[in-house]
């Protein structure tokens, strides 16, 4: 009885703890620039006279990754794949690390409220029984979180790179119809509605409104994204922009391997699940024959 006082007063305190941090906060005037300031419109924006605070989101995420950013861990690999698939994916990282400390809280408050209401009911569950709950599925949540974040962001990676074979296409048709490189580069990025050209013609855009160079901008956006694909078509570009390399040419070899590239994924996609769909494949055939020679067996075994 008395561990279960404990731990009533330790989820009570954690609930408490809870509503607090979720409890609005007065924005301050530095907060309100800095979401003024804010490049990407993945995180929180709001006017300057709202004073309702960041959303629930920043609040819980916001700490976690100011200290995460402070750390030697800053500069790991892990953590500039991280920000590469957050970025691709179009996912805050506060909001991303927030549905990761929900998740854990609830998978570790879970159980010792299960574990809870039944000695109170008098069933007697171990204690080991609620730590083993505790131990696994915290884990289980970061590791779910985290393994959805990468699916999403190769599926989009993919989608991406079929994006950018097309785009090469349209810079050799308008360079064939005489628009030097930059006109072909803005002009192909504003073609298409998808998702990845318009992300590609805003960058194209800020680069051209700045005075930079398109070859730059388009080698950033490969490098923050996670795809060598972009960084190695900025690298074609800048040698016609620079060096007067036959971008015609390159630029068509450039679509051929893309179209080789992708069409080896698919292929290895398809023959993969082919191999994945071989097990059910030869379970249904043994049951049929299971189900075929049972009465055959059935009356030789008789017969003795």
């Amino acid at each position: 009885m008395t561990a279960a006082v404990v731990l009533a007063a330790f989820v009570g305190m954690g609930v408490v703890g809870v509503a607090y941090g979720l409890r609005s906060r007065r924005m301050s005037l530095e907060g309100v620039l800095e979401a003024w300031q804010r490049p990407a419109p993945t995180g929180w924006v709001g006017p300057a006279g709202d004073q309702s605070g960041p959303p629930i989101a920043d609040r819980l995420g916001g700490p976690i990754i100011g200290w995460l950013l402070g750390t030697r861990w800053a500069g790991h690999r892990w953590i500039e794949r991280a920000r590469s698939d957050l970025e691709i994916t179009g996912t805050s990282p506060e909001a991303f690390v927030s549905r990761i400390v929900v998740l854990a809280g609830c998978c570790a408050i879970g159980p010792l409220v299960l574990w809870l209401l039944a000695t109170m009911a008098g069933l007697g569950p171990p204690t080991v029984a609620a730590a083993l709950g505790v131990v696994v599925g915290v884990p289980t949540a970061v590791a779910l979180s985290v393994g959805g974040l990468i699916r999403r962001a190769t599926d989009r990676r993919r989608h991406f790179r079929i994006v950018i074979g097309s785009f090469v296409d349209l810079v050799v048709l308008s360079l064939a119809g005489g628009v030097g490189i930059d006109g072909a580069l803005h002009t192909a990025s504003q073609v298409s509605t998808d998702w990845a050209a318009q992300r590609m013609g805003r960058v194209l855009l800020a680069a051209r409104d700045g005075g930079a160079a398109p070859w730059v901008a388009l080698e950033a956006l490969g490098r923050e994204l996670g795809l060598p694909e972009l960084v190695e078509l900025a690298t074609t570009v800048q040698l016609a922009g620079t060096e007067g390399a036959r971008i015609r040419e390159s630029l068509m070899a450039r679509s051929a391997s893309l179209r080789r590239h992708e069409q080896a994924d698919a292929e290895s996609a398809a023959n993969a699940m082919t191999e994945r769909l071989f097990l059910p494949g030869a379970l249904l055939l043994l049951g049929f024959l299971l189900f075929i020679g049972y009465p055959a067996f059935e009356r030789i075994l008789g017969g003795f």
